[in-house]
């Protein structure tokens, strides 16, 4: 039983296979396939301000300007079933544009992050090759410890790109999990944009190493405390509390977290002084939606700095939005949301201020949807608004989506 409930606790297992098979053969065979083609176009209304570069890591990069281009893509992928104690997965994606509205526009080259690139299209889909290696990974699981390797995407507060590494999870100990994770690259391979792997720490070969401890004080009750550890650039700790309630047929929650960064020397951290980040969320609903109010607070003179080298999962925004609470210093981020899944349909909408540096605030709303038209064709749209005149984050409006196919 104790195995069982591991097993299940390590969720990101729950979509592969349950049994574990003594024959490769078999294993292979039980193996789970998938796919999918998206026809996917953007389009970005600079309404005030100057087209520019937003942000200094990929994590936050955007450009910001008058653009529109129309794409398909195709994304493939197989992950095996266990054979004993241990599983595969190799998956790829490929984009290719059909149409710009601008085909010379040139987008520039930003050291470490990525290439120049020609075309609307190359804003978002910047790496030279037209298909990528997507999630693909070794994994071992034995009912309390789970190691992967490869390329995969860690559930976290502070990541939302995918990364090259490994990842250790424990959880042999009673009510306590233990965590670890080294990274070497980083990247996005999403049907809304596909990058190049760069390095996460440039200037020491060491990249950057995460360790964590999260105890349960019940299993919807958890105290988490953790590091980042980055020569060079920075050094991070930190800590979350998180609940989950439910009454009846409703549920009621919150979290808080803070983290404050060591930031290193100008020349490699890009910031004079150390940083920080506090967030809390409160939220409220029942099986088929959520509404949700948030705060987030950045530091006074370097913002949040370079914990988010690797993105977060804290901003409420769009990973294509939120550029004020992500890249100004002293940041002070208010929001609300409401998000709906009822069989086929999905959406979220979301609104927020942020007011920083003196006296300077932009607002932000964003719509999102999908509708599955049937079991294998939906539609997606999102709808992004920034507004309040301000020449350091440029006014947008941004409107993207698509047709997918899923077999």
């Amino acid at each position: 039983m104790k195995k069982l409930l591991n097993f299940i606790f390590f969720y990101g297992l729950a979509f592969g296979s349950v049994y574990a098979y003594d024959s490769i053969d078999e294993a292979l065979k039980n193996g789970v396939s998938k796919g999918d083609v998206i026809f996917y176009g953007d389009y970005q209304g600079l309404n005030h301000g100057q087209a520019t570069s937003i942000g200094n890591s990929l994590a936050t990069y955007s450009y910001l300007g008058n653009t529109g281009y129309l794409l398909g893509s195709v994304g493939l992928s197989y992950t095996s079933g266990f054979y004993k104690n241990i599983r595969a997965a190799i998956g790829f994606r490929a984009a290719t544009p059909f149409w710009d509205a601008h085909k010379n526009l040139s987008i520039p080259a930003i050291p470490n992050i990525r290439d120049s690139g020609k075309g609307d299209a190359s804003k978002d889909f910047f790496n030279h090759n037209q298909a990528t290696l997507a999630e693909s990974f070794f994994e071992y699981f034995d009912g309390d410890t789970n190691i992967k390797a490869g390329r995969f995407i860690i559930p976290n507060e502070w990541i939302n790109t995918m990364s090259d590494g490994i990842w250790i999870r424990n959880r042999s100990l009673t009510n306590l999990m233990l965590e670890g994770f080294w990274i070497n690259d980083y990247g996005r391979v999403a049907y809304y944009q596909m990058t190049k792997f760069d390095r996460v720490n440039p200037y020491a070969s060491f990249g950057l190493l995460n360790l964590a401890a999260k105890y349960y004080i019940t299993e919807t009750l958890t105290l988490k405390a953790y590091t980042f550890f980055t020569p060079k650039i920075f050094t991070a700790l930190g800590a979350r509390i998180e609940g989950k309630y439910n009454i009846s047929s409703f549920f009621i929650g919150g979290n808080v977290g803070y983290a404050y960064s060591f930031e290193g020397k100008e020349f490699y951290s890009r910031y004079k002084h150390n940083a920080s980040a506090l967030d809390a969320k409160i939220f409220f609903g029942m099986k088929f939606f959520e509404i949700a109010a948030g705060y987030i607070h950045t530091g006074k003179d370097s913002g949040w700095g370079n914990l988010d080298i690797m993105g977060d999962s804290i901003d409420p925004f769009f990973v294509w939005g939120g550029k004020a609470i992500k890249t100004q210093n002293n940041g002070n981020l208010f929001y609300a949301s409401i998000q709906a899944n009822v069989q086929r349909f999905k959406f979220s909408l979301i609104y927020g201020t942020t007011s920083f540096g003196i006296g300077q605030r932009q607002n932000e709303i964003d719509f999102s949807t999908e509708i599955g038209f049937t079991h294998n064709v939906s539609g997606i749209l999102n709808i992004l608004n920034t507004h309040k005149n301000n020449l350091s984050i440029p006014n947008t409006t941004q409107i993207n989506g698509g047709i997918r196919l899923y077999f």
